[in-house]
């Protein structure tokens, strides 16, 4: 895990918090699924993850195995970016729903107080890798909290050169420019 930029302020925080979130960004790349638990390594209680990877090859249980790990890790928000990210988001729901409530069916839930707070995640299919990064870094915040135990932000790559260069390149500029209209 290699630091990209520091105390990058996010723009979703400033609005809804008193105490706007500096978001640590780093930058994770891994050869194969089995290497992402064992690479994010966290300096914060909490941590956010933008995972961009194809896994349209990729076995469901290898990325519900991935997520229990990094679940218990401590991830709080998941953005899920490249071929076949719905479903990568949509395995990381189940494992969490079932860390948190055991197997499922989970619609009779009567007990709202156990959803003050759950790990947030999205999928960006129908985005630029540009776009995802830009969400991950402005409008990706924890619930309520997680937030000031969240202060980093990871970046993981899986498998490919050409991501991992164009999120090395683009990352002052999400960072710190307005998107463009």
């Amino acid at each position: 895990m290699e630091r990209l930029l520091a105390d990058v302020p996010s723009v979703a925080s400033m609005v809804l918090s008193e105490k706007p979130l500096d978001k640590q960004l780093y930058i994770c790349a891994c050869n194969s699924i089995s290497e992402v638990a064992n690479k994010i390594t966290p300096t914060s209680r909490c941590f956010g993850l933008l995972l961009a990877m194809d896994a349209r090859q990729i076995d469901s249980r290898k990325i519900s195995d991935l997520a229990d790990k990094i679940l218990g890790a401590g991830l709080v928000y998941l953005c899920a970016w490249g071929p076949d990210c719905e479903r990568v988001h949509d395995l990381f729901d189940e494992r969490y729903l079932t860390r948190e409530l055991g197997p499922g069916p989970w619609i009779d839930q009567k007990e709202t107080s156990k959803w003050d707070d759950v790990v947030m995640t999205t999928w960006h299919d129908d985005e630029s890798l540009e776009e995802a990064l830009w969400f991950f870094v402005h409008s990706a915040v924890p619930t309520a909290s997680y937030r000031q135990a969240c202060t980093d932000w990871v970046v993981a790559v899986l498998g490919n050169a050409e991501w991992e260069q164009e999120i090395r390149s683009k990352i002052t500029k999400v960072a710190f420019e307005p998107p463009p209209d």
